[in-house]
C-alpha cells in the first residue's frame, strides 16, 4: 500500500473530532501530519487556545508516530462544563453482622413482633457471666441452634457534582461525619437513622489547577443501623 500524499503546506490537519462525555467532560482531539524535522508538539497542562462549545480545554495527551520521514502527532485536550447536572446514585445491600447487635435481639422492635431471644426460648440462649452472647442451644426454637450472625441491610448514597474552582479543605474534612441530611436527593431512611460521610472523591477533568474549569466531586455516604451513628464516636455536621 503506497504511503498517503498530503497536499498544502505543513503541518496538515488529518482528523479532528469532539466527544461530550458522561457528567460534563469535554474531550478534543486533533491530528496533524509533520515533517519529521519540523514537529511541533503542545506542553501538557497548557489551554493552548483551544475553546469547545464556550468551554476552555487542556492538554492533557500527547502521541507521536513517525515513518518515511513523516510524525503524526495527535493531541488530547480535556475539559468540562462546571455547571454539569448534579448526579445520585444509590445501591442497598446487605452486610453480615453478629447475630447480638441486631436492633430486636433482647427487646421487640417494629417491624419485628418479638425479640430473638424470645423467638429462641429465653433459656436456650446462652450468656456470659458479662451478659455477652455467647451461643443459642439444641433447643432453640426458630432455628437458631448454631446462629451467630445475620444480613444487615446497608444503604449507602452517592452524590456526584461539579465545581468551577478547585476544592478546599471543607470539601474533604468531612469524611467520618454525620449528617442528617446529605446535600442533595438522599433516600429516606427509617426514624433514628442517619448518614455517615464514608468517602469523598475529586477529578479535575483535564483543567489546569490554577484554572477556572471542571472539578468532578463524589461524596459517599452509609445508612446507620436504627440506632444512628454514635455521636461519641463521629462528629456531627448537622
Amino acid at each position: 500500500m503506497p504511503a498517503p500524499i498530503y497536499k498544502g503546506t505543513f503541518p496538515v490537519l488529518v482528523s479532528e473530532s469532539t466527544q461530550y462525555l458522561d457528567r460534563g467532560k469535554i474531550q478534543y482531539t486533533q491530528v496533524k501530519v509533520y515533517q519529521r524535522a519540523s514537529v511541533v508538539t503542545g506542553s501538557i497542562g497548557s489551554a493552548d487556545s483551544v475553546s469547545i462549545s464556550g468551554k476552555t480545554l487542556t492538554l492533557t495527551g500527547i502521541s507521536v508516530s513517525t515513518k518515511d520521514g513523516l510524525s503524526e502527532v495527535t493531541h488530547v485536550y480535556s475539559g468540562g462544563d462546571s455547571n454539569a447536572p448534579d448526579v445520585y446514585e444509590v445501591v442497598a445491600s446487605t452486610q453480615e453482622e453478629p447475630i447480638a447487635s441486631h436492633p430486636a435481639f433482647t427487646v421487640s422492635t417494629a417491624p419485628f413482633s418479638s425479640s430473638i431471644v424470645d423467638a429462641a426460648g429465653s433459656a436456650n440462649v446462652n450468656f456470659d457471666a458479662n451478659g455477652i452472647f455467647q451461643s443459642f442451644s439444641k433447643d432453640a426454637t426458630n432455628n437458631f441452634f448454631g446462629v451467630q450472625s445475620y444480613l444487615s441491610p446497608q444503604v449507602q448514597y452517592r452524590r456526584i457534582y461539579s465545581e468551577g474552582t478547585e476544592p478546599t479543605i471543607d470539601t474533604t474534612g468531612k469524611v467520618a461525619t454525620i449528617f442528617s441530611d446529605p446535600e442533595g436527593f438522599p433516600p429516606t431512611i427509617g426514624a433514628g437513622r442517619n448518614w455517615l460521610q464514608i468517602s469523598v472523591g475529586i477529578k479535575n477533568n483535564g483543567n489546569q489547577k490554577t484554572a477556572s474549569g471542571q472539578y468532578e466531586i463524589t461524596e459517599e455516604y452509609r445508612a446507620s443501623g436504627q440506632k444512628g451513628w454514635n455521636p461519641f464516636v463521629y462528629r456531627t455536621s448537622n
